[in-house]
């Protein structure tokens, strides 16, 4: 059985659902980024955005996001409640 290019992608992303850290790291890859990368242009201390994939950091979790390109809500649904992202940016 072939599986159409949509219900492919739902084998590693489920909508509503936070990505694995598989599933971002092949994201990243696929942009010919790494996590090293991210954490160079951050100056951060090797390994460390890997917390990113246990709890909630920001920072990170916004870098990782436009390295891939899409918005942080889109891979961690859970850690972002309907609207907050835009609040807290109209507040600053």
């Amino acid at each position: 059985m072939q599986l159409l290019k949509q219900d492919m992608a739902n084998l590693f992303v489920h909508a509503g659902r936070d990505w694995s850290s598989k599933a971002i790291i092949a994201a990243l890859d696929r942009q010919g980024v790494n996590l090293r990368d991210i954490e160079k242009e951050l100056s951060l201390k090797e390994s460390s955005i890997r917390n990113v994939f246990y709890r909630k950091c920001g920072r990170y979790e916004e870098a990782i996001a436009q390295k891939i390109g899409i918005a942080p809500e889109v891979i961690w649904p859970s850690r972002y409640l309907p609207g907050e992202r835009a609040a807290a940016k109209t507040e600053i």
